[in-house]
């Protein structure tokens, strides 16, 4: 009786650590792109400082003047809770609509170019300012109920998270690249290296967007820059591309 016992609960918890190591697998592998970025750098001690989801696609709606003051206004409507401005930039016509919280700025941007080509997009960008991981999810429903109203079709979703690294041992930037590497298992494509400031393009198997590079795909930039004083270190990590500019 007494080894009927052992042997069903031997049978129990092996069972009871395989369903633990599938719920910790599914549950991975439902996060989304931005949550498995905050996720990884969190584990690597960045502090974060801001996080951002953007979108952008093509309106073929708009083909004239008429049409784009049409656009702007369905828009508008659609969106009233955002503060609106329609202005010409040179052969550039805009429609910017902003809408701030105490932790989440979100911009809507139609634009409409006055050249041969006459294309007009917009697009949708929401950034988060100290965001905590917990409240994540607060700022992805943001976005999702937007890019849900704003998009025709589902155009790929690209993903910036920005932190700092207090670096007391003042470690080279290269070896630090190499550490965030590893924690995304990442292979570099390509990398530009400099004196306070170093990037590299890389493809990961953690999610599936990514870009065709001439020499292959790449789907994770990551880009460090050493500050004069202090020994901190400003990291950015975007998915498939960096939406900002240093």
């Amino acid at each position: 009786m007494f080894k009927k016992i052992s042997v069903f609960l031997a049978i129990f918890i092996t069972g009871l650590f395989v369903y633990h190591g599938s719920y910790v697998s599914n549950a991975q592998n439902n996060e989304t792109t931005i949550e498995k970025i905050v996720h990884t750098l969190n584990k690597q001690h960045v502090s974060l400082t801001e996080v951002s989801l953007y979108a952008r696609e093509e309106v073929k709606a708009v083909t004239d003047q008429k049409t784009f003051y049409s656009q702007a206004k369905s828009i508008k409507s659609n969106f009233r809770g955002f503060k609106w401005e329609v202005k010409r930039e040179r052969d550039l016509w805009k429609a910017i609509g902003t809408r701030k919280s105490e932790d989440v700025n979100e911009v809507i941007l139609l634009t409409y170019a006055i050249d041969e080509h006459s294309n007009a997009y917009i697009s949708y960008h929401v950034t988060g300012q100290g965001l905590k991981e917990k409240n994540m999810t607060h700022f992805q429903n943001v976005f999702q109920t937007n890019y849900e109203k704003i998009f025709l079709s589902e155009p790929i979703i690209f993903s910036c998270v920005t932190g700092e690294i207090n670096d007391k041992m003042e470690s080279v930037l290269s070896v630090e690249i190499q550490d965030l590497l590893r924690a995304f298992n990442a292979k570099p494509v390509e990398s530009l290296v400099e004196e306070s400031f170093t990037s590299v393009s890389a493809y990961t198997g953690l999610w599936k967007e990514a870009l065709q590079t001439k020499k292959q795909e790449m789907n994770l930039q990551i880009a460090l820059r050493k500050t004069r004083m202090g020994g901190q270190t400003t990291i950015v990590v975007g998915t498939p591309i960096i939406t900002s500019e240093y």
